[in-house]
C-alpha cells in the first residue's frame, strides 16, 4: 500500500483569504466562491476540486425559501379584519 503525502498549504497562503478550501488529495487551493465544481445531489451539496475531482466539502443544501409563512400572516391579518369589522356593521335583529 502506499501513501501520498500532500503538503499542508503554508501560512502566507492561507492568511490571503480566509475561506479558502484545499483539495486533501491534490492540494488545489482556490477560495469557497472560487472555481470548485458544485454540485447538489438529493438533498447534498457537493464541491468537487476541478483538478483531481475528489470531494473537498459535502453539506445539506439549502431549502428554498417559502411562501408559507407570508402566506399565513396574510391570511392571519385577513381573519382578524374580518372579525374586526364584522363588529360594526348593523345586525338585522337589533
Amino acid at each position: 500500500m502506499s501513501s501520498t503525502h500532500v503538503s499542508s498549504p503554508s501560512a502566507a497562503d492561507a492568511s490571503d483569504r480566509k475561506a479558502t478550501l484545499f483539495c486533501q488529495d491534490c492540494g488545489h487551493a482556490s477560495p469557497v466562491d472560487g472555481d470548485w465544481t458544485v454540485r447538489t445531489v438529493g438533498e447534498r451539496k457537493r464541491l468537487r476540486c476541478p483538478d483531481c475531482r475528489s470531494v473537498v466539502d459535502e453539506r445539506r443544501a439549502p431549502e428554498p425559501a417559502s411562501e408559507e409563512p407570508l402566506r399565513r400572516y396574510v391570511d392571519a391579518v385577513g381573519d382578524y379584519w374580518s372579525a374586526w369589522t364584522a363588529l360594526f356593521r348593523p345586525r338585522a335583529d337589533c
